[in-house]
C-alpha cells in the first residue's frame, strides 16, 4: 500500500512539515469561469474561458501524542505546527503543497488563505484546525510597446507586450541551522555571528519568544542572520 502523505514547505524546502494526521478528505475546487451568451438566431451558446485558480480545503488535527494513525517519523508539538504555519501566513509565504498516495498526486504552489485552530475538549494537548489554500501562479510585469504603421493611408496603432526581465534577488538569504541537543541561541550567535550576546537577533528572526528560549526542541530549523 502506498504511503499517503501531505507535505507543506517554503523557501525551496528550507522549512518543511508533513501533516501528522491525514485529513479524511480534501476538497479541490476548480472554477471554470464559463460564460453563457444568447445570440439572435443562434440561441444560447457557451464560451469556455481560462479556469480560475484552484482552492484546496481540508481539516484535521495536530496530535499531542503518537496515536496509531499518526503518519511520518517526526512528530512535533502541536503548538509548533500552529506557530510555523501561522508564521508563513503572516509573512505571506508562497507554500508548496504536495499530496501523494502513489496514484493521484498534487504538486502546486499555493497561498494560505485561511488557517483556524482550536484546542480539543477532552483531548489534552490536541489542536484541531481547518485550512484553505489557493493556487498561486507566478507572474511578472510586461512592458507594452506602442507602434504606429500606415495601412490604406490610415494610421494603425499596434500594441505588443514583452515580458519585463526581473532582476535576480541578490539579497543574501539567511543560513538555516538544525538545532542539536544541548545547543542554545547564545552558542549559535557565538558560532555564526562571533558574539554570543547577539542571540536576540536570532530569536527575533525566528519569532522565538523569551519564554521559549530555554525550551527549544531538538531538530528545530533556526535561521541565522547574515553578517
Amino acid at each position: 500500500m502506498a504511503d499517503y502523505g501531505i507535505y507543506l514547505s517554503v523557501d525551496d524546502g528550507a522549512q518543511e512539515i508533513r501533516l501528522p494526521v491525514n485529513p479524511p478528505e480534501i476538497e479541490v475546487e476548480i472554477p471554470g469561469q464559463g460564460k453563457t451568451y444568447r445570440i439572435v438566431s443562434l440561441g444560447e451558446i457557451n464560451t469556455i474561458q481560462t479556469p480560475s485558480l484552484s482552492e484546496i480545503s481540508f481539516e484535521s488535527f495536530f496530535p499531542a501524542q503518537r496515536y496509531p494513525f499518526v503518519v511520518g517519523t517526526e512528530l512535533l508539538e502541536p503548538a509548533s505546527y500552529v506557530e510555523m504555519i501561522d508564521e508563513w501566513r503572516r509573512a505571506r509565504k508562497i507554500v508548496r503543497l504536495i499530496v501523494t498516495d502513489g496514484t493521484v498526486d498534487i504538486n502546486m504552489l499555493v497561498s494560505i488563505e485561511d488557517f483556524t485552530w482550536r484546542e480539543v475538549a477532552g483531548a489534552v494537548g490536541d489542536i484541531e484546525y481547518e485550512m484553505t489554500l489557493k493556487q498561486y501562479r507566478p507572474y511578472g510585469p510586461k512592458l507594452v510597446q506602442i507602434k504606429t504603421i500606415t495601412q490604406n493611408n490610415q494610421p494603425v496603432i499596434i500594441a505588443s507586450a514583452e515580458k519585463k526581465e526581473t532582476r535576480s534577488d541578490t539579497k543574501p538569504q539567511p543560513k538555516v541551522h538544525v538545532l542539536k541537543r544541548g545547543e542554545t541561541l547564545w552558542a549559535l550567535a557565538q558560532k555564526y555571528l562571533g558574539n554570543g550576546s547577539r542571540w536576540r537577533e536570532i530569536a527575533d528572526l525566528n519569532g522565538i519568544k523569551d519564554s521559549q528560549v530555554r525550551n527549544l526542541r531538538v531538530g528545530m530549523q533556526i535561521k541565522i542572520p547574515t553578517s
